[in-house]
């Protein structure tokens, strides 16, 4: 460090005497390149350098000012997007209560109520960013994967049955006019310059979106809505000319043909949505640099305005992300110098520190204000391609815009794009081993009736119903054991040599979604019924007690798969191609019945008699959102409240409707101003993000 210090002097008073002496020379190049950041590179080429954050750190002064030397621009990780604002359950009021609270009710909306929206968070958020002089994207407004099941149902309640397409329609645009309306109405607004309208459309899987619209993903209708009903606010506002609207998805490059297809037909009649985000979650493995800007040029052609939204880079160590950053910001460099519209370069985090890739260091600085080889190498490749700071480089004039096509592909570019990437998540699935698509032709083992816990040999990990949950499409992942009803299953042979798998949680079976026969499908419970879609076969292997578990619906060619070979509680289990990796080989370990009968720990303590407090998890890997239910059920108003919880059992990285403070083994939460006080009967909603992954059942002490 005082290696560093020294230097920055020596090149300062260098600069200092050649600006007196009317030298120019390589100390002046020295000096301005000792002086380089993301902001006065980037940020002044780009218009934006940003990072993700979250509302704590933004509230750590520290963390805020490191932040301000680098970054002009920042995006909420979790905390903007819908399951963060309209909480895990509904809170309802009336639509008189909510137009007096300024929610926007659009003529066609024919219920009677409407879910109460939280803003408290984005409301600190977007004081803090104009009161330091930061630009903010929102995201996100429509995504299937953080959005409450409840929303798509009739009254709001989880257990109904879905709403039709009218319905939903004057629920959409209630919500994005709502959160755009109070946004741009607020003080601070000003400061939110884009929007992520919609995000990973072309990657949804049974989402109450498509449950609600069918399963077009190129051509969604509740998309188009989406964009236009935000494009109408931003004309209210009279904000069309400083405020963008874009599609955001991952692995864009990937997937071209098909978010180009989308894109267009978002604007067809009329230009609403500006371009594509692209989420950048790359490796140094793949995709390789020329993968990644050939994507990025197509949709500039296509005249889309391009921004990197959520950048790191998974790496084999420091060196090996550095050289790689260096050639990606080389070209993309070279794009912007040659007149690309991309508008921003967003990086998904501040350091290493709080990075959501579990056991990786993907990003720029290892903590907040110290960069890596990596740092280094994305400001040299700035000062190779544009030159030193401050050397007159301008925001070039972006491309002429051609008129959008009318959204048909050509099917054969479709089943190209569509071919090489099933072979290339083949290949990345497999190590490198294409997949066979053949049956296993091993002999059909026979796992006797009863109940089992199903082992993974990569992880030792068990299937595991994701949360515990007692509810039909509930994923299915993989856990650490712990007995959990979740964790058991049935064996019943249908005599055919096929068998099925029932939950220990109810009347629900391992299912593959939609009875698909297809890489990647998801893998679920569903309402106990049979069918093909839960069906399975179990294959021997040179294992003794060693089996796969081939699935009906692709007859016997796939089987069941850990994700990417990830060992992480939580991490997803789906079908694929049989290779006979150890993420696709599984051990039944048989399970007294009496298990089966066993009460599930409750959440809440028996300590408080007026308070009940239920929860739940929405799990994605290696991060949750939990959403905390705390109910009086006394006869008096309870008028202050305490929870603890301990930090074994979560890890709370951001939060909504609470205050947060630990001691010793324990997060105490305590009340915000508006929900310390619950009457007789009635129930407050609560939330957090936490890192990692979250146990079968969490206990917590209620004061």
């Amino acid at each position: 460090m005082k290696v560093k210090s020294i230097k920055s002097v020596v090149a300062k008073v260098m600069a200092f005497m050649c600006a007196f002496s009317m030298c120019v020379g390589g100390s002046t190049v020295d000096a301005q390149a000792a002086d380089a950041t993301l902001l006065n590179t980037y940020g002044s080429t780009y218009g934006r350098s940003g990072t993700c954050i979250n509302l704590y750190q933004l509230k750590d002064s520290n963390q805020l000012n490191i932040l301000k030397k680098h970054f002009n621009s920042i995006t909420l990780e979790n905390e903007m997007k819908p399951d963060a604002l309209l909480g895990s359950s509904p809170k309802l009021i009336s639509v008189s209560e909510a137009k007096n609270r300024g929610y926007y009710i659009p003529d066609g909306y024919r219920e009677s109520n409407v879910p109460q929206i939280n803003f408290g968070t984005i409301d600190e958020v977007m004081k803090i960013c104009s009161q330091n002089g930061l630009g903010m994207r929102a995201h996100t407004l429509v995504w299937h994967s953080q959005t409450p099941s409840w929303f798509f149902r009739s009254n709001y309640a989880g257990n109904n049955g879905f709403v039709n397409q009218q319905t939903m329609d004057a629920r959409l645009e209630m919500y994005v006019k709502t959160v755009m309306n109070h946004v741009y109405s607020n003080q601070y607004g000003g400061c939110v310059y884009a929007w992520d309208v919609a995000n990973e459309v072309i990657h949804a899987n049974n989402s109450g979106w498509e449950a609600v619209y069918g399963n077009n993903r190129t051509n969604a209708s509740y998309v188009k809505k989406a964009f236009n009903y935000a494009y109408e606010t931003l004309e209210k506002y009279k904000l069309t000319n400083s405020v963008k609207l874009f599609y955001n998805d991952f692995n864009t490059y990937q997937e071209v043909q098909k978010v180009t297809t989308l894109v267009n037909y978002i604007n067809q009649g009329k230009k609403v949505c500006a371009g594509v985000g692209m989420q950048s979650h790359l490796g140094t493995n793949y995709p390789s640099v020329d993968t990644y800007i050939n994507a990025m040029n197509s949709f500039l052609k296509s005249g889309f305005e391009v921004q990197v939204t959520e950048l790191d880079i998974t790496n084999k160590g420091d060196g090996d992300m550095a050289n790689y950053s260096y050639d990606l910001f080389k070209k993309i460099n070279q794009i912007k110098k040659n007149g690309g519209n991309v508008t921003g370069i967003t990086w998904w985090g501040l350091s290493d520190q709080t990075t959501w890739i579990n056991n990786s260091k993907p990003l720029l600085f290892s903590s907040p204000g110290q960069p890596k080889q990596a740092y280094n190498k994305v400001i040299q490749a700035y000062t190779d391609v544009i030159g030193q700071p401050g050397s007159g480089q301008t925001n070039p004039q972006p491309q002429p815009q051609p008129q959008p096509s009318d959204g048909q592909s050509d099917k054969k570019d479709n089943k190209e794009n569509k071919d090489n990437k099933e072979n290339k998540d083949n290949k990345d699935n497999n190590n490198g081993q294409s997949s066979s698509g053949k049956v296993n032709n091993n002999a059909t083992a026979n796992i006797p009736d009863g109940w089992y816990f199903i082992k993974n040999t990569l992880s030792q990990k068990y299937l595991t119903v994701k949360g515990d949950r007692a509810k039909k499409v509930t994923s299915v992942v993989i856990g650490k054991g712990s007995g959990a009803k979740g964790q058991m299953w049935y064996v019943k042979n249908k005599g055919d040599g096929y068998i099925t798998l029932k939950s220990a949680l109810g009347e629900f079976m391992l299912d593959v979604a939609n009875g698909e026969d297809k890489d990647g499908a998801n893998v679920q419970i569903y309402d106990a019924v049979g069918h093909d879609a839960q069906q399975f076969i179990v294959k021997t292997t040179k294992k003794d007690g060693v089996y796969t578990i081939g699935t009906k619906s692709s007859k016997g060619t796939k089987t069941l798969d850990v994700y990417e070979h990830k060992t992480a509680d939580g991490t997803n289990v789906c079908q694929w191609s049989f290779y006979g990796n150890p993420n696709q080989e599984w051990i039944f370990e048989p399970a007294k019945e009496e298990a089966t009968k066993q009460e599930q720990p409750k959440s809440g303590n028996d300590d408080s008699k007026a308070l009940d407090v239920s929860y739940a998890v929405n799990s994605w890997g290696t991060g949750y959102t939990m959403g905390i239910k705390i109910k009086n059920t006394s006869n008096n108003t309870v008028k202050n409240w305490t929870l603890k919880v301990k930090k074994s059992d979560v890890n709370i990285s951001n939060y909504w409707n609470m205050n947060v403070k630990t001691s010793g083994d324990y997060y105490v939460i305590t009340p915000v101003d508006w929900n310390k006080s619950i009457g007789k009967g009635q129930s407050i909603e609560i939330g957090f993000v936490g890192n990692g992954s979250v146990g079968s059942s969490v206990t917590f002490s209620v004061e």
